[in-house]
């Protein structure tokens, strides 16, 4: 049996602590090892040349790392045979192995340990045994043995076996009739089970996982792994859902070197209860390098309905999906230049209080880049497109663009100008829908620009502490003339945020049905605080404006606009001590409007505390959200978890994760609550549990990856102490 999520050699029973037995190291370190002279101290010793030699009274052999005390030990020189009795002791990088008496083969290593006692890795997991036999090298069998994590005098869990198997060589390991002790009482009992010994995988049966939410009742599911050969395997999971039915899924994974992907689909066996309907998920992804420089990439993803996600999804990121791609993409990449063909279609997902107007499918897409020195002084590039935009009951057609552009960039130590000159030619050649013909609409426009900025620096000094102060000033200048464009349809394009990099981008908009005209200047001015013995960035504040000279003409729906300032933006990074934060502003001066405001706010005072901060307000969608998020301590081991998001816009609850934390030193145990809401307007409720065991692996349904997401900067509390690996 193998645990999801956590490196194969994890599940050892107590196999795992025999990798202290010195003669389990690989054939290479056991030579090295066999190498270095032998030290031995006794109160006294007898060598009978040809035949034994013997020591009795405080033995303590060494031999390199290895040491090795008994009470006597004897070895037949002739025979290979070594008896060392009454108290055995070895010990080897920090891991002990402790017996009343060995008989061993040398040679052969054959034998055994009579009442054996160990610890591994620095004390991190220990157990005993009834009997050790040494069957040949690298292969070991236990009698009566049992295996935990936990420390000394902490007797919380165990992991019992009648037999335990250890074969180094292959790699494996099976244990026969054991069972489970959780807090002095039996939990489970297992005929038989077979586990890994090193990094290698395991075919198996993985922990089950459980579970409640409010759209499939109770949750169960019992994984099986493949490992169908080291570069393919394949997992598969039947589960039931209480509201629902049985549900079989599987994935399929393969490694090749010059191709890899996997195959993943899930369905409700013969139909969902709540709908009657046969549900389904389907997705498969392939990349393939077919030669040096050309590659090839398929996703593909399909679901059964529209409300998939909502009922089966676990987080509302996951239900506020509208569209799953299926692409083919076929890429070459030359010198200095680079090509694709693309094929994309969607399948659009329709939330019946929140349309969602689908997107053009791509059917195909040619693209080409091209970057090329001209000299030392001068930089050419070419960008072109050619796509055919299909879209039912809707306007189709071609488009396709070229765009060469050169540009001179000169660059110091404390300053740089870049100005650049390109061409824009674009063609739309579009289909006949109802009453409209066919017809072709060309643009062509060329855009002029200048980027230019200075960098000074000066030492400061601030309560005691020495800092490097830079000044950034920035201008850029940007030119296009204007040109109609309200005959030409929307294929990919919307107006852009307003963000700190787009203030020095030629084109407001995105995609390329629309070429804003300008001729606007943009003024910025950035100050860092750096430390300066270590070199890292304290504090950073900027502020930016573009200045409409002329007024701008082009929108999305083709009407002018009357604005002649534009939107001034303000930034803020701090990283102070325990605090990190971030502030961003978008604000008109000339209309006293907060176009958009965004604050991050996190405090981590030490490890497995943080206090986490959102706010956004957004007035292009009309959002206003505050989330709060964190963790923290509350009392003996005890550890609290959150996350609750609010939309003050709507008045109402977004996503919210609530939970505890128990880390017992060798097992934790993890307690979630999680609720968003679904494109059905309801909400979906899940509940988590999970029971882990250091070194074993966890029973239940773990929350880890949704409080993960939902809490930055979150510490793993229950990070169990890790194994040696082989």
């Amino acid at each position: 049996m193998r645990v999801p999520h956590t490196p194969p050699s994890s599940l050892t029973l107590i196999a795992c602590a025999l990798i202290s037995i010195p003669s389990v190291h690989a054939a290479d370190a056991a030579t090295e090892q066999e190498a270095l002279p032998i030290h031995l101290v006794a109160d006294q010793a007898e060598v009978k040349q040809g035949q034994y030699a013997y020591a009795e009274g405080n033995v303590d052999m060494t031999q390199g790392t290895l040491r090795a005390e008994s009470d006597w030990v004897k070895y037949n020189l002739v025979s290979g045979q070594l008896h060392a009795g009454n108290r055995v002791k070895i010990t080897q990088n920090g891991d002990v192995l402790i017996g009343k008496r060995v008989d061993l083969a040398v040679d052969d290593q054959v034998g055994e340990m009579e009442s054996p006692e160990y610890t591994m890795s620095m004390g991190v997991a220990r157990g005993t045994g009834e009997t050790l036999y040494f069957e040949g090298k690298d292969r070991y069998r236990i009698k009566q043995g049992n295996f935990t994590t936990c420390p000394a005098n902490n007797n919380d869990w165990y992991v019992h076996a009648r037999e335990l198997n250890l074969d180094y060589v292959e790699g494996v390991g099976d244990a026969w009739h054991g069972w489970f002790e959780f807090q002095g009482v039996p939990v489970f009992y297992y005929p038989w089970l077979d586990f890994p010994l090193d990094d290698n995988r395991k075919t198996g049966l993985l922990f089950p996982t459980f579970g409640y939410s409010s759209n499939n009742g109770f949750e169960y599911s019992q994984s099986f792994y493949w490992d169908i050969a080291p570069n393919y395997d394949a997992t598969i999971t039947p589960s039931w859902r209480g509201k629902r039915g049985l549900m079989l899924g599987g994935e399929f994974r393969y490694l090749e070197g010059n191709y890899a992907g996997k195959i993943r689909a899930e369905g409700i066996e013969d139909k969902d209860r709540e709908t009657e309907r046969n549900r389904y998920s389907l997705l498969f992804q392939h990349q393939q390098r077919l030669t040096e420089r050309l590659w090839l990439g398929i996703d593909y993803q399909q679901v059964s309905d529209d409300n998939y996600f909502d009922d089966f999804g676990n987080s509302l990121e996951a239900s506020s999906r509208t569209t799953l791609p299926r692409e083919a993409v076929l890429a070459y990449t030359g010198d200095w230049w680079n090509s694709s063909l693309r094929w994309k279609t969607f399948q659009t997902l329709q939330s019946t209080g929140n349309p969602v107007t689908p997107p053009y499918d791509l059917a195909p897409q040619l693209s080409f880049n091209a970057a090329k020195d001209i000299g030392s002084i001068a930089k050419a590039n070419l960008a072109a497109d050619a796509s055919n935009f299909q879209q039912d009951n809707a306007v189709s057609g071609w488009r396709s663009w070229a765009r060469p552009s050169i540009s001179i960039p000169y660059r110091n130590a404390y300053s740089f100008i870049t100005p650049q000159l390109s061409v824009d030619a674009t063609r739309y050649q579009l289909g006949k829908l109802n009453t409209t013909e066919e017809q072709t609409i060309d643009r062509v426009l060329p855009v002029a620009s200048l980027d230019s900025g200075l960098f000074f620096e000066r030492e400061a000094r601030f309560a005691g502490q020495d800092y490097i102060q830079t000044l950034e000033p920035r201008i850029y200048y940007l030119y296009t003339p204007y040109k109609d464009q309200s005959a030409i349809p929307l294929f990919d394009t919307a107006e852009a945020d307003l963000s700190w990099s787009r203030l020095f981008m030629e084109n407001r908009f995105s995609g390329h049905d629309r070429i804003n005209d300008a001729n606007d200047l943009t003024i910025a001015l950035t100050t860092r605080f750096i430390d300066s013995a270590e070199g890292l960035e304290l504090l950073q504040l900027g502020v930016g404006q573009r200045i409409y000279l002329s007024e701008p003409k082009v929108t999305l729906t083709g009407n002018s606009t009357s604005e002649t300032s534009a939107d001034t933006l303000f930034t803020l990074s701090s990283n102070i001590g325990s605090f990190r934060g971030s502030y961003d502003l978008q604000y008109n001066f000339q209309n006293s409007l907060t176009q958009r405001a965004s604050v991050n706010v996190a405090w981590t005072p030490e490890t497995y505390k943080v206090l986490n901060l959102r706010y956004l307000r957004q007035r292009s969608n009309d959002e206003e959200q505050i989330t709060l998020s964190g963790q923290w301590p509350i009392w003996n081991n005890w550890y609290a978890v959150g996350m609750s998001s609010y939309s003050l816009q709507d008045h109402s609850g977004l996503e919210s994760l609530a939970g505890l934390e128990y880390n017992a030193g060798c097992w934790g145990l993890r307690l979630a609550a999680q609720r968003y809401p679904t494109d059905k307007g309801d909400y979906n409720v899940n509940f988590f549990a999970v029971l882990e065991f250091s070194g074993l692996g966890g029973v239940g349904s773990n929350p880890l990856s949704q409080i993960q997401r939902s809490i930055p900067n979150y510490a793993d509390t229950i990070r169990p102490s890790p194994l040696r690996t082989r």
